[in-house]
């Protein structure tokens, strides 16, 4: 399926885009991004999506308002030129070119790059039976340095923590966990390296509060107000790794994986191994909403306004 590349509003293939390597974003990952996928062609929470991005660059000082291009307008040229029948979508907006140094003065306009490709597929069997996930010892940015609510690009932590996981199940011979689950510097569960973490115990569903240093997931919220909404035992609440070795039920929630359940824990099964009746309901739940948002007659997500 075909990709296409927007940088500043030129379109065109992978090959052909660039950006100049005075990019502060290139140079300092002084940038923020967000990933959106498409349901039925239609980009899905495509405004919680551009409200977050904006609200990260806020918090960087980079001023998105300033970018050369509309960045909804550029999302939906790109996808027309790329017509996959499903997209993921990346939008990264930097600070733009500046000097050498960490002072910004004299950088920007801010550059904007639009990566659109096929949306990758999740196997039907993962959805069924679950993934395997593993505890690493690398733990998330404290917010008192990179605060995880802003999603930068700079990404080291989060590889790090898949660079660990995958060279301890190599070393331990074992076979594909395939999310590392970070820790915060107090040892309480916070994330995946690319999703949020829900648990179900004795029928209350629980994810880490934000204040214990996670990105405020897109997914993560619009699970949370589902399952509210449906009547669920929902909230946060602070995660020991025990909390999830020894949950009844737990899932996985982010733009391109959904509501994913997690079936074992550091090679343990997570109760029978099985997703429960918790994480079935709230894959219904999702999967209607996305359905909603593929509805031509309505806006993505308008069900949860």
């Amino acid at each position: 399926m075909p990709e296409r590349v927007n940088v500043n509003g030129a379109l065109g293939g992978p090959d052909e885009a660039a950006i100049s390597p005075l990019d502060r974003g290139f140079l300092f990952g002084d940038s923020v991004y967000e990933t959106i996928r498409t349901y039925g062609g239609r980009p899905f929470l495509l405004r919680e999506h551009l409200d977050r991005l904006r609200r990260s660059a806020a918090a960087l000082d980079i001023d998105a308002a300033a970018a050369p291009v509309d960045i909804e307008a550029e999302i939906a040229r790109t996808l027309a030129a790329a017509g996959n029948p499903e997209s993921a979508v990346r939008v990264v907006v930097s600070r733009g070119r500046g000097p050498l140094g960490y002072d910004p003065a004299g950088c920007g306009p801010p550059t904007v790059v639009i990566h659109v490709r096929a949306c990758p597929s999740i196997p039907e069997q993962w959805r069924r039976e679950g993934v395997d996930v593993a505890i690493v010892p690398v733990t998330r940015n404290a917010p008192a340095a990179l605060d995880p609510a802003i999603k930068s690009s700079n990404l080291l932590n989060n590889f790090l923590a898949w660079r660990e996981a995958f060279l301890a199940w190599r070393e331990a011979h074992r076979l594909g966990a395939w999310e590392p689950i970070l820790t915060n510097a107090s040892g309480r569960i916070v994330e995946g390296a690319s999703s949020n973490i829900f648990v179900v115990r004795d029928g209350r569903l629980r994810t880490p509060p934000l204040e214990d240093g996670l990105l405020p997931g897109i997914t993560r919220a619009a699970v949370l107000e589902l399952a509210g909404r449906d009547d669920l035992d929902a909230g946060e609440a602070s995660l020991q790794p025990d909390d999830l070795r020894r949950a009844d039920e737990a899932f996985l929630t982010s733009t391109l994986k959904g509501v994913l359940p997690i079936r074992r824990c550091d090679g343990w099964p997570i109760h029978d191994g099985r997703p429960g009746p918790v994480t079935r309901r709230v894959m219904g739940l999702f999967e209607a909403l996305a359905q909603t948002g593929s509805n031509r007659g309505a806006a993505p997500g308008s069900s949860l306004r």
